[in-house]
Formats: structure tokens, sequence, C-alpha cells
């Protein structure tokens, strides 16, 4: 009894960390989701009582960890619109930071810092790409909407933390529960 519950404060304190650190790209949520998942084939393999989780849970913290990166996704977009980006440049923005995202993961070996500066990168330079390329802008003209989708991806961050703090109570709530 008593290691159900260590294993539950173990997982509720890791799991908060995590969501404090959130608006530094790291993906806390669907790490907390991946463990609460694991958990839950542990105990259907080689347990006898109730799921830790159960799918109705997994499911509503998953919810909230993809309208996070929704909203995340959606804020480099809307910066860009704030700075005066056109239609193509807002695309831009936001085809540029899920492919930033994703090359500075693999290409820098510093995790955190390859993600954020990637997405950032990314939006910025899909969306000067997108008005250059698209409205025949010159570099001066595009580098307004570059600057706020970089802006509006980083508020995106800051707007993700409650979707993370959201699956963070919807699990430790489960695991202490079961425990």
């Amino acid at each position: 009894m008593w290691l159900e519950y260590a294993g539950a404060a173990s997982f509720a304190l890791i799991g908060f960390f995590g969501v404090l650190v959130t608006p530094l790209g790291i993906p806390a949520a669907w790490v907390m989701i991946g463990i609460a998942a694991i958990a839950d084939g542990a105990s259907m393999m080689w347990g006898d009582g109730p799921l830790p989780f159960g799918l109705p849970t997994l499911f509503i913290a998953a919810a909230a960890a993809l309208l996070g990166e929704l909203l995340e996704f959606l804020a480099g977009a809307a910066g860009a619109k704030a700075g005066g980006a056109s239609r193509s440049g807002v695309i831009g923005s936001m085809v540029g930071g899920l492919v930033g995202v994703i090359a500075g993961t693999v290409f820098v070996p510093a995790p955190l810092i390859g993600s954020i500066g990637g997405a950032l990168f990314g939006v910025a330079a899909g969306a000067m790409a997108g008005e250059m390329i698209f409205r025949s802008r010159t570099i001066r003209d595009a580098v307004r909407p570059a600057i706020g989708a970089a802006v509006g991806r980083v508020l995106g961050s800051l707007v993700k933390l409650p979707c993370a703090l959201i699956t963070w109570i919807v699990l430790v709530r489960d695991a202490f529960v079961s425990a």
C-alpha cells in the first residue's frame, strides 16, 4: 500500500516539474501520458486489480495535451498575422514551425535548444518565405511578420502551460485514487 502511494507521489512530483518546464519546449504532458499508459499496460500484464489510470483518464489527459499543442501551433500563426503577414505568411509560419521543431530536435544535439531554436527559427523563416515567395515582399517588409510569428510562438508556449497542468491534475488524481 505504501509503495503505491510512494509511486503516486513520485509521479506527481516529477510531473509537476515537467509542467513547470513545458514553456521551454519539453513535451511533459506527453511524457506523463506515456508513463501512465505504460503503467496501465504493466498492470494489465502482471496485475490483478483495476488499472491505475484507465482509458477515460488517458483520453482526457491526451485531449488536454492535444489542445495545448494546437494552441501553441496557432499562436505562431496569430503572431504572424498580428505582425502584418498575409495568408501566405501565416501558412508559411505554421509549416515552418512544424519543420523547424522537427529539424531542431533531430539536428541540434542539445534537446531544449534544438527544439526551441528550431521552432522559433522555423516560424520566422516560414513567415518570411511565404511573404517573399508568394507576395513578392522584400526582406525588409517580411521581417515584421517573421518577428510577429516568433513572438506568437513564444506566447503559444506559455498558453500551453495550463493544458499541461490539466493533464497533470487528471493523471495525478487517478494515481492517488488507485494507490
